[in-house]
């Protein structure tokens, strides 16, 4: 459409449907439906009972009445698509200026509506603060039918006609108090975000967005660092290693501060040694909680980063093939609908994820595992590379030879596995040096792709 190349940089403002969009969004429901046939033989009805239906009275008693409420998208002083729900988890209404239409908007209207009646599912751990919502529901229309099955809805009853108006009852599945919730992946680009301290996790990660490449959805991949910028109509994947059953501070700083969702779809690829501690519950709370939807969470096993004095290449070589091939799966499992996010291990996962916020885990991680500088193997001033790729700033240059501060230290690895002359190594407690270990070369590390 020409007017996807003429505002590409589409940017709507949400705010909550008032009485003042009345007018307006009748005529945008108008406009968007004036070629739609309604029901098979019966368009004259139809038009006319949908025409009632949308007049600003009808619109404003139902608002005064308690019946409605939902959501209005602007662009600047225009309205370009609007939802409105009756009660917080049906939908009555939901239409998109034809101008608009292809950009993802009426996927962020539903989300965001989903996402706000999934919230009222919270609730203690013995017993729920508001009534359970299981379903989001719409009378799809015949023209809509397919638009709500390809985001997720099922069909819950035959199809109907009634006052000249066809339509399937659609329902949408949504996530329980802490539960798991069964997303599909919708949109059709992804900004991916990945940290990875010897290359585990960028595998997994290039091997997903090859997945989903593979069925016409484009990936950019991002590190983790700043604060990014995601284009309206992109769903967010966050690639990352378990570390003491949480996750590194890089990274928990960088989810923190995503802008908010505003609906937007999300997925967590993870990597660990072993296991994961039921972090994706937690995350998925707050991540839920800035607006985005969840839609599946994975971790994937790969080779530990602490070894002892040797590495075994085969079987390395073999659990990364193996990861890469689950987390190709993982992507072609969000588009069909067959992947969820699981609610993690209640206590556990809280209270691992609230001490990975403090420096305790990190500062016995580095005890438990010092980096050393062998004098004899450091290239010094002809390389620095430990210096470069820090995420935490923890190694500086001291003289002629690299320094570590242990209350920086994330113990990533980074700086150990793309050591070029193995200089930067742990001390096993008898003395013995432990192997060095990379899942790929320092260039495809930092090749971009």
């Amino acid at each position: 459409m020409s007017a996807d190349k003429q505002q590409p940089d589409f940017r709507p403002e949400f705010k909550p449907l008032s009485a003042a969009d009345g007018k307006d969004v009748g005529g945008l429901a108008r406009a968007a439906t004036a070629t739609l046939p309604l029901a098979d033989g019966s368009v004259t009805n139809g038009r006319a009972a949908f025409e009632r239906y949308i007049s600003p009275l009808a619109i404003e008693n139902r608002r005064k009445m308690g019946f409605s409420g939902g959501e209005a998208a602007y662009v600047g002083e225009t309205l370009v698509g609007f939802i409105e729900m009756r009660g917080p988890d049906q939908i009555s209404l939901l239409c998109v200026d034809p101008k608009y239409r292809g950009r993802g908007l009426a996927e962020r209207l539903i989300a965001r509506a989903a996402s706000r009646c999934a919230a009222l599912n919270a609730g203690g751990w013995l017993w729920p603060k508001h009534k359970k919502y299981r379903f989001m529901s719409v009378h799809a229309p015949d023209s809509a039918l397919s638009f709500y099955e390809r985001v997720g809805f099922v069909r819950g009853a035959p199809r109907k006609e009634v006052g000249g108006i066809a339509s399937t009852l659609c329902r949408l599945p949504l996530p329980r108090s802490g539960g798991s919730q069964s997303g599909r992946l919708t949109a059709r680009s992804v900004a991916l975000f990945v940290f990875s301290g010897t290359g585990n996790t960028l595998a997994a990660a290039r091997a997903a967005a090859d997945g989903l490449r593979t069925y016409g959805i484009s990936v950019s991949m991002n590190g983790m660092h700043g604060s990014p910028s995601i284009p309206a109509d992109s769903a967010v994947g966050l690639a990352f290693p378990v570390a003491c059953f949480s996750t590194y501070p890089t990274v928990r700083r960088f989810i923190e501060g995503l802008p908010a969702g505003e609906g937007r779809e999300v997925f967590v690829l993870g990597t660990c040694g072993g296991f994961a501690g039921g972090m994706q519950g937690p995350l998925g709370a707050a991540l839920r909680a800035n607006g985005y939807r969840t839609i599946a969470a994975k971790f994937l096993k790969m080779p530990g980063n602490y070894s002892d004095t040797e590495r075994h290449g085969d079987a390395d070589r073999e659990a990364i093939e193996r990861a890469e091939a689950e987390a190709r799966s993982f992507a072609i499992g969000m588009i069909d609908g067959s992947e969820t996010w699981g609610r993690g291990i209640p206590l556990l996962s809280r209270m691992c994820c609230a001490l990975g916020r403090t420096r305790l885990p990190w500062d016995f991680f580095y005890r438990m595992f010092p980096i050393k500088v062998d004098e004899s193997l450091c290239l010094g001033k002809k390389c620095w590379r430990c210096v470069k790729i820090c995420p935490a700033g923890a190694v500086s240059a001291m003289g002629a030879l690299p320094s570590v501060n242990p209350k920086l230290c994330e113990s990533c690895q980074r700086c150990v596995g793309f050591c070029p002359s193995g200089a930067l190594f742990h001390d096993k407690r008898n003395g013995v040096r432990r192997a060095q270990y990379r899942a790929m070369s320092f260039e495809d590390f930092t090749s971009g792709r």
